[in-house]
C-alpha cells in the first residue's frame, strides 16, 4: 500500500475513534465524563453578579465563556455548542449574598491550632513534585547534562525540594499528602497503552486546524518530526510521540489529582523548576538568568480549552468552589517570598493564555491540567531555571547543610531556599505570624 493511503486510513481511523468518544461528547484527550450533577449541591450558593466577575475578571478574561452560555437575573444555562443547543447544565442564583446557601464543603484557610510549636495542626497540604523523572526523565525532555557535571533531572530537582519542604511543613504540624512517591508514574497506563487515544488526539487537532492546541502541549517543541514530515515514519513518529506526551502530561497528573483529591487537602502546592530552551541535551546551553513565576488557575482559552465539555466542568467547579480568591492570595504569598529569596525577577508571560493578577508581579492566572483538576486552592510554582548560569551551578553543587561558596560566593543550598520560601509563604497564608 502506497504511504498516502495509509496515512488517510490513519486519519480516517482517528475520526472514527474521536467520533465514538472525544468529539461526540466534546471532550479533550483521556478527560473522564464530567459529572454534572455534582454541581447540583451549589445551586443558589452564589450571586449572578458575583458569578459574573468571577468569570469576567478571573477564568475568562476574553469573554470566551459567554460563547457557551445563556445568563439572566435567576440563573445560567452552560451549553456543549456555540449554538447553544445542547445545554449541560442549569446554575440557579442566590437573589442577594445574604441568600446564599452554604457551600458543600469548605477547605480551611486559618490556622486553629493552640500549640504555638505545631501551628498548622489540623491543616492538610498536598505536596505535588512535578515531572516522573527516573527512567522516564528524557521522554519527559526534562533532563540535561553538560560535559562531565551530573546530569540534572527536573524530576530530581522537585522531589528533594518537596522532601525539604514536608520536613519544614510536618514540624509546623501539617498533615502532608503525597501526590506521588519516588520516581515511577503514579499512573497504570503507558505510552503503548495510548496509541489509539494518540491518534484521536491528532485527527482531533488535524480537524480543527489552528483551532486546537491542548494545554498539555503548550511550549513542547518536536524538531525531531522535521527531517520524517509527509511519510509513513512520521505518521509512526508522530503517533509514538502523542502517546508519550498523553501519557506524562495527561495520564499522569490525572492519575494524581484521583490520588490527591480523594483526601481533600485544604491547600495543594505544586514544585517545578523552569528552564530556558537548552537545545540538545547531551550538549545544552546554559541561559544567562532565571526569572520566577507563581500560577493560579484562570485564564480559560476559547478555541483550545472552551470547546470541551470536561473544561467547562472544571472552570465551574472551581469558581463554584471559591477557591480563587485563596489561591490568589496564596500565590502572592508564596511568590513575594520566592522573589525576596532568590533576588531573580519575574517572568513576562506576554503571548501565552495568561494574565497577570495580584500585586505580586511574578503571579499570573493561567489554566493548567494541574492546577484545574486538583480540588481546592492550589499554589503552582515555577522555581529557578534549570539551565540558568545563576541556579545551575546551585542545583549541580545538590544539597547540604549551611553555607557553600560556589562560583565564588556563599549560598546555602538551593533547594532548601525554595523549600524554606515556600513554607513562609504558606503560614502566612494560613495567618501563622
Amino acid at each position: 500500500m502506497s504511504r498516502t493511503p495509509r496515512l488517510c486510513l490513519l486519519a480516517i481511523f482517528g475520526l472514527l475513534l474521536l467520533g465514538g468518544n472525544a468529539c461526540a461528547e466534546r471532550l479533550s484527550p483521556l478527560a473522564p465524563k464530567p459529572n454534572w450533577s455534582s454541581l447540583e449541591a451549589y445551586q443558589k450558593t452564589i450571586t449572578r453578579a458575583e458569578f459574573t466577575r468571577l468569570i469576567n475578571q478571573v477564568y475568562t478574561p476574553d469573554g470566551g465563556f459567554w460563547d457557551f452560555a445563556k445568563i439572566d437575573d435567576d440563573k445560567v444555562i452552560v451549553y456543549s455548542d456555540p449554538a447553544k443547543t445542547e445545554p449541560l447544565f442549569t446554575l440557579h442564583f442566590a437573589p442577594n449574598d445574604d441568600a446564599c446557601a452554604p457551600l458543600p464543603y469548605a477547605y480551611k484557610t486559618q490556622a486553629v491550632s493552640n500549640d504555638p510549636t505545631r501551628p498548622l495542626k489540623g491543616i492538610k497540604i498536598a505536596l505535588d513534585p512535578g515531572h516522573i523523572g527516573g527512567d522516564w526523565a528524557k521522554l519527559e525532555a526534562r533532563y540535561f547534562k553538560l560535559g562531565d557535571d551530573p546530569p540534572v533531572e527536573e524530576a530530581t530537582l522537585t522531589m528533594i525540594t518537596c522532601q525539604r519542604l514536608a520536613e519544614r511543613l510536618e514540624a509546623d504540624g501539617a498533615d502532608i499528602i503525597w501526590a506521588k512517591h519516588g520516581y515511577e508514574p503514579t499512573t497504570d497506563l503507558r505510552p503503548e497503552d495510548l496509541h489509539r487515544e494518540a491518534i484521536a488526539a491528532l485527527a482531533l487537532s488535524g480537524s480543527r486546524a489552528s483551532a486546537y492546541t491542548p494545554s498539555y502541549l503548550f511550549g513542547i517543541e518536536m524538531p525531531r518530526l522535521s527531517k520524517y514530515r509527509n511519510d509513513q515514519t512520521a505518521t509512526e513518529t508522530r503517533i509514538d510521540n502523542e502517546a508519550a506526551l498523553l501519557f506524562y502530561r495527561v495520564a499522569e497528573i490525572r492519575a494524581r489529582g484521583d490520588l490527591v483529591n480523594k483526601q481533600r487537602p485544604d491547600l495543594t502546592i505544586c514544585v517545578h523548576y523552569n528552564a530556558d530552551d537548552w537545545g540538545d541535551p547531551d550538549h545544552p546551553t546554559l541561559t544567562g538568568k532565571s526569572h520566577l513565576v507563581i500560577f493560579t488557575n484562570g485564564a480559560y482559552e476559547r478555541k483550545s480549552e472552551l470547546i470541551f465539555d470536561d473544561y467547562k466542568y472544571d472552570l465551574l467547579r472551581k469558581l463554584l468552589d471559591r477557591t480563587a480568591v485563596q489561591e490568589e492570595r496564596g500565590c502572592a504569598l508564596v511568590g513575594q517570598e520566592m522573589l525576596d529569596t532568590f533576588k531573580y525577577p519575574p517572568e513576562d508571560y506576554v503571548g501565552y493564555f495568561a494574565h497577570h493578577v495580584t500585586d505580586v508581579p511574578s503571579v499570573y492566572a493561567r489554566d493548567l491540567l494541574a492546577n484545574r483538576i486538583y480540588h481546592g486552592p492550589v499554589i503552582y510554582c515555577e522555581g529557578p531555571y534549570m539551565n540558568a548560569s545563576d541556579a545551575y551551578y546551585r542545583i549541580i553543587a545538590g544539597d547540604y547543610l549551611g553555607m557553600r561558596v560556589i562560583q565564588g560566593q556563599s549560598y546555602p543550598s538551593i533547594y532548601r531556599d525554595y523549600a524554606a520560601s515556600v513554607e513562609r509563604g504558606v503560614l502566612k497564608y494560613f495567618g501563622v505570624k
